[in-house]
């Protein structure tokens, strides 16, 4: 109760907490889990644009820094990816709410260090770029466009400290059968790791953010082939 009073305290938002579809979770089932690290690695299954996972991940991180004192690392499939994540938290300390006295450097700049020591960095998907910090929290985005060794090599980053427990998140749309998301599922049976899947009928209005204009519109311009996959 308290985490949901400081997200919409402090960026106004509300996280849909409504599973629809048979066998779905729901984006605040998801986000609670990796916030207060009750799995050490959670996997997050969801469309791209449609399910929010990108604007959940940063809304995670930015929460982590700022409540928990967290350095959080964000990863994407791509640069692009990890820019996409980081522009969102740009924005959050935009807000009249946002705690900007905490920040210790420029919040544009890709590693946004804050005044009790921890920092949020936003790096690019390659081997060396993912070896040598040891942040509490990892957040991994689009797995699937990402080589699974760099994956690996990631997973080993985060690391308990100043009682803040280490925790990683793997979100992505899954879209090749052979790829990342497929041996990051296959390692989440394996070793008992929770895996949250939902769709757009979880982030759908009046639970959700997504309006039913926007779904019409994105399914109109996409091939049913598309549609399916995402």
């Amino acid at each position: 109760d308290e985490l949901r009073d400081a997200l919409w305290d402090l960026l106004g938002v509300k996280i849909p907490a409504v599973s629809v579809c048979p066998g779905h979770s729901n984006p605040w089932a998801a986000f609670t889990e990796a916030y207060f690290a009750a799995t050490p690695v959670a996997v997050w299954k969801g469309a791209r644009g449609l399910a929010g996972k990108s604007f959940l991940l940063a809304v995670l991180a930015w929460m982590e820094a700022v409540t928990l004192r967290a350095s959080v690392t964000v990863l994407g499939g791509s640069g692009d990816q990890s820019e996409r994540v980081h522009d969102y938290m740009r924005t959050f300390w935009m807000r009249s709410t946002a705690p900007t006295e905490a920040l210790s450097s420029d919040p544009a700049k890709r590693r946004t260090s804050l005044v009790w020591g921890n920092r949020i960095e936003a790096q690019t998907a390659s081997q060396r770029s993912v070896r040598g910090a040891h942040p509490q929290r990892l957040r991994l985005d689009e797995i699937d466009e990402m080589e699974f060794k760099i994956l690996e090599s990631a997973l080993g980053q985060p690391m308990a400290r100043d009682d803040v427990e280490s925790q990683t998140v793997a979100s992505s749309t899954h879209q090749y059968p052979d790829g990342t998301m497929t041996q990051m599922l296959r390692l989440a049976a394996e070793r008992g790791w929770s895996v949250h899947e939902w769709c757009y009928r979880e982030t759908l209005e009046p639970h959700g953010w997504l309006t039913h204009s926007e779904v019409t519109r994105k399914r109109a311009t996409m091939t049913a082939e598309s549609w399916r996959v995402e």
